[in-house]
């Protein structure tokens, strides 16, 4: 026995236990047994002791250990019974000759297994609250094993005649029986515990285990007549007692604390129990002689328990592949999902730097956040599937492609070197440029692919997909469609471009954005009448940086809304400030296309209006080219409603798109803003020159002001205001400045002008 820790007497009975035991183990030896038959008194107590303090032991655990109280309970009143049965056994019956049969302590003893039975269950109960259908088939199969060959034991050579006859027939029958169950519940106990093995359960179905073993051997050793008393099967008795007792006082929080058997177990005990139960029908079949009905039942119940458990594995096998396969799959395309990709990239992936080449592409949807924000996540959804079918097309058998997440794709090319590489992502970009048909709906979808080939971008499969997503990164920000990847730099750039646009959100938080001022003059009167303002990030450890770093990421990662509503809030409110000091001028803000998408635009600059009691009049939207490319009906919704609320429009950059007449006239703008790139030149170049001419006289026809952009010496002033431009901008003029800085340039150049002359001049 183990003894526990704590209690004094608790110590002691576990030592006098011991002392018990060693003594009861010293029969089984010629010169021991000889000393305890000299000595019948001693025997006695020993081995009525041995009994008693077991009982006594698990009573005194039930009632001092709340935890697991009823199974305990139950146990001590089985090791009671238990216990009176020999007591009264060694005190009365053994001096009786003959002795009676069944008796009193056949009674008691038998008393002892339906205790045992209900302590084992509630055990069972308290320890496993769901009991899952495979556990159940498994402890059916242990059950049924187990009592199928305890009752070749119990029952082998056993006639109905035999037994003898009324009581003396079901006592003789009530033995095997009992054992037999016992047998069953114990092993099927286990089984239905998911085969756990904590320290308290393993005691003390060990210690019951043991006894019916025990009760096993006493049966065939009287049934040979070779049974001795105090011989192995009194000490197999006395050690099965004292395991029970030491399962009962094992740690409470022990029992708790169960740890699952490993899958193999599981797996692997049911199998073997099954094979056992085949074993013992084939076996004795072998013998030319016939189970008893018991013993064959028992067997065939094990066996077709196996048999559904089987089937049950295998339907439990077919769902994990399931979930497998579908952990693995992107739900809305059917294509494989990131983490199948990777494990095809890892397994596919050449060691080192030899084996074929291989490349891997990365495919993200330009403006596909504004799809899904105008015409709905359905309609988006249905575009991803689209896509995916007409990339699956393209790629065909040389490639696996997947659905990373969102609308990006991923793209691994076999056997394709750089050229194969950059070939293979120009088909798949072609494929996408043709138009998809959605609900009377034809959308343009365009897309940015990077790509990285194995080895000459990475060795491994996390560097290779870093790689491509920087050159994915590249090909967006610089409209190339494709870019490969072009090594460390582009990992380092990669980097950098997730911390801006992390800092970037942070930023928009805290108002981090400001506003430079660049004028525009009024050729005719050679008054400055507005300025554009330009934003500008005021970063708290790089400065100010510019917007060609930070705008393309907000428009990527769909904060141009945001962005663009903070900058005409510091836009408008400047000027309120300048209109309150007496400067009355028009202050232009940039719009992305993305924000003609958003329907609720032309309320938030109605509200913004209000809110700094600025006129309409005062306030012009620039737009650029790149409208043509969205949903151009939607884009022209949006502008109408801003122009009748009174804000002026203008064509932005115009000359560097598609410069379509069409859209030109059906788009409600009062202004063309022509580049830079016509104007700087077009006092020594005739081709500018002709090119700017021209734009004003069709901007003139159209109803629409010209305003040029990019003036940058008097030559080219004077040759505008020869062709009759009506506004320009440029360095000539003054480069974009603060607000302050700006006001004091102006009043040192520019006498200031009421709210009569601003009104004339529109």
């Amino acid at each position: 026995m183990v003894p526990a820790r704590g209690r004094w007497w608790l110590r002691a009975a576990f030592g006098l236990g011991t002392v018990l035991l060693i003594i009861q183990s010293a029969a089984v030896f010629p010169a021991g047994r000889a000393w305890l038959e000299a000595n019948l008194g001693f025997r006695t107590v020993v081995q009525d002791g041995i009994y008693l303090l077991a009982a006594g032991l698990v009573l005194a655990r039930a009632l001092l250990v709340r935890q697991d109280r009823g199974a305990w309970l139950l146990m001590a009143g089985g090791l009671a019974f238990y216990a009176a049965g020999t007591v009264y056994w060694v005190a009365v019956l053994a001096h009786i000759s003959p002795t009676p049969y069944p008796s009193v302590s056949d009674f008691m003893w038998l008393a002892y297994y339906p205790f045992a039975y209900a302590a084992v269950l509630r055990l069972l109960r308290a320890r496993e609250s769901r009991i899952r259908l495979s556990s159940w088939l498994d402890g059916v199969i242990a059950a049924a094993c187990a009592a199928a060959y305890a009752s070749v034991v119990f029952l082998g050579g056993v006639t109905v005649d035999s037994f003898g006859s009324g009581l003396t027939m079901l006592v003789s029958i009530a033995y095997p029986m009992a054992d037999i169950v016992l047998a069953g519940v114990l092993l099927g106990s286990w089984a239905l515990s998911n085969w756990r093995l904590d320290r308290v359960w393993t005691l003390l179905l060990t210690g019951m285990g043991i006894n019916t073993t025990a009760n096993g051997l006493r049966m065939l050793q009287t049934t040979s007549g070779v049974y001795t008393p105090s011989g192995w099967v009194d000490v197999l008795w006395a050690v099965a007692l004292a395991l029970i007792a030491a399962a009962a006082w094992r740690c409470p929080g022990a029992g708790a604390q169960q740890r699952p058997a490993r899958a193999m177990v599981g797996m692997l005990l049911p199998a073997v129990l099954a094979w056992a139960s085949m074993l013992l029908l084939v076996s004795d079949s072998w013998r030319h002689r016939g189970l008893s009905v018991i013993s064959g039942g028992l067997a065939a119940t094990a066996i077709t328990g196996a048999i559904v458990r089987m089937l049950l594995t295998v339907r439990t096998v077919e769902k994990l592949s399931d979930a497998r396969r579908q952990a693995r799959t992107d739900d809305l395309t059917g294509l494989p999902n990131r983490r199948r990709f990777l494990e095809i990239l890892r397994r596919e992936l050449p060691e080192g730097d030899g084996g074929a080449p291989m490349a891997v592409a990365i495919i993200d949807l330009d403006r596909f956040k504004e799809i899904n924000d105008s015409f709905g996540h359905d309609l988006g959804d249905r575009l991803l599937q689209m896509v995916a079918a007409r990339l699956t097309e393209a790629v065909g058998d040389d490639g696996e492609l997947a659905r990373l997440g969102g609308d990006e794709f991923g793209v691994i090319m076999r056997d394709a070197d750089t050229a194969g590489a950059q070939k293979i992502a120009l088909g798949l970009l072609t494929a996408l440029r043709r138009p998809f048909d959605l609900d009377q709906i034809e959308l343009h979808v365009d897309a940015s692919i990077g790509v990285a080939v194995h080895p000459d971008h990475g060795a491994d499969h996390s560097m290779l997909l870093r790689q491509a997503g920087n050159a994915m990164y590249a090909a967006k920000n610089d409209h190339r469609g494709v870019a490969l990847a072009t090594g460390e730099a582009d990992d380092v750039a990669g980097r950098q471009r997730l911390t801006t646009l992390e800092e970037l959100r942070v930023g928009l938080d805290r108002g981090e954005l400001t506003l430079h001022y660049q004028p525009q003059m009024h050729l005719a009167s050679g008054t400055v009448t507005g300025v554009e303002a330009l934003v500008r990030w005021e970063h708290p450890r790089r400065g100010l940086v510019f917007p060609d770093v930070f705008l393309p990421l907000a428009e990527h990662a769909g904060l141009m809304g945001r962005l663009t509503l903070q900058v005409l809030d510091i836009a408008l409110a400047q000027c309120r400030d300048w209109r309150a000091a007496g400067l009355h001028l028009v202050v232009a803000v940039n719009l992305s296309a993305s924000n003609l998408q958003d329907t609720t635009l032309p309320g938030h600059v109605a509200d913004a209006l209000s809110r700094y009691d600025v006129p309409p009049a005062a306030l012009h939207l620039e737009v650029t080219e790149e409208i043509l490319m969205r949903d151009a009906a939607r884009a022209t919704a949006v502008l109408a409603e801003l122009r009748a609320m009174g804000v002026r429009l203008a064509v932005d950059d115009y000359g560097t798109g598609y410069s379509s007449l069409a859209y030109l006239h059906a788009l409600p703008v009062d202004d063309l803003k022509l580049d830079r790139a016509f104007v700087t030149h077009c006092d020594s170049d005739p081709r500018s020159a002709a090119i700017v001419k021209s734009t004003v006289e069709l901007a003139h026809n159209l109803g629409m002001r010209m305003i040029a952009e990019g003036v940058e010496s008097e030559a080219a002033l004077d040759r505008l205001r020869e062709w009759g431009c009506d506004l320009v901008q440029g360095y000539h003029l003054s480069r974009p400045q603060s607000a302050d800085r700006f006001t004091a340039w102006l009043d040192e150049r520019y006498p200031r002008r009421g709210a009569e002359a601003e009104i004339a001049l529109h």
